[in-house]
């Protein structure tokens, strides 16, 4: 499968190893490249600022051909590619990540460039959010291939006794998060909703108060808590979704509490099927989609009719 392509892009700035920005239908827009988590060269959170981040951050400039701020000095001219083959206007709305920014693989002429920072050694190939639809094998023989050479952050001599990434801890975590997206990937057609792919069906189920199922991520947890009452804030800040446990202290709520915080939260699942009736808060138009957990049974690894 080939993936929805729009080339030609005029290349504004290079921030760093995995985030680049380009002038599309008259306004910058950010590109978060998909599959890629390059170390950071400033601290960001809560990730170490480390030598590999500021090598890759230069690598990726150098590359590019922009100067040492990440500004092109001559036009340069990309081509992005989506993770699907959905039209244009699908694609700009369903590849946004929790910040906006498009998720793609950007191409300097023929060459992807997602695919040789992996193979260079400056990113691991990161699954956390899925595997690549389109390049699953080639990442794995690139990651495999840096590795073997020792490259980049496979060297430890890269970032010496400064600062590092503990990449035994965060990929086998990183790929038991892609297992469970692929789950998902496979029970779309059993009318499961994403956060962020049908926010606007969602947003409609709310108004219409309709029983649905969203697959979701819990993230942290607990990020409120009103009097006896919690509140998760289950989507982002461009698609907010929020799960609401009432009383917290019953025993209903302990264990919900309990179930979050152990199997969600503490291990780092984090996705979950939430299944509930959808209502809008405050109940007008614009207001936030959210359902209200009151039984453990509302949560599940398992998406209906799997």
């Amino acid at each position: 499968m080939k993936g929805t392509t729009i080339k030609d892009l005029k290349l504004t700035k290079v921030v760093d190893g995995d985030t680049v920005k380009v002038m599309l239908d008259g306004q910058e827009e950010s590109l978060r490249l998909v599959c890629l988590d390059t170390e950071e060269s400033r601290f960001a959170g809560g990730k170490p600022a480390t030598n590999a981040g500021k090598l890759a951050s230069q690598w990726a400039k150098e590359y590019f051909g922009v100067d040492e701020a990440g500004f092109p000095t001559t036009d340069v001219l990309v081509t992005i590619e989506f993770d699907t083959n959905d039209s244009v206007s699908v694609s700009l709305k369903k590849h946004r990540g929790n910040y906006g920014r498009l998720i793609c693989y950007v191409y300097k002429g023929d060459e992807n460039y997602n695919l040789k920072a992996v193979r260079e050694g400056w990113s691991p190939y990161f699954v956390k959010y899925g595997r690549s639809r389109l390049y699953h094998n080639q990442f794995l023989e690139a990651e495999a291939d840096a590795q073997s050479k020792k490259l980049a952050i496979w060297d430890p001599n890269t970032n010496g006794s400064g600062e590092k990434r503990d990449y035994e801890k965060l990929i086998p975590w990183w790929n038991f998060r892609s297992c469970v997206v692929e789950d998902y990937r496979h029970s779309q057609q059993a009318g499961v909703l994403s956060v962020r792919l049908d926010y606007d069906t969602i947003v409609e189920a709310g108004k219409n108060r309709d029983a649905i199922t969203v697959f979701c991520d819990l993230q942290r947890g607990i990020n409120k808590w009103v009097g006896d009452n919690a509140l998760i804030y289950a989507g982002s800040k461009f698609q907010k979704f929020n799960l609401w446990i009432p009383d917290i202290s019953s025993d209903a709520g302990q264990e919900i509490l309990q179930l979050i915080q152990l199997r969600y939260v503490k291990y780092g699942r984090s996705y979950v099927y939430v299944s509930g009736e959808v209502s809008l808060y405050p109940d007008s138009p614009d207001g936030i989609p959210q359902i209200v957990i009151r039984d453990v049974s509302q949560f599940s690894d398992i998406a209906p009719g799997a």
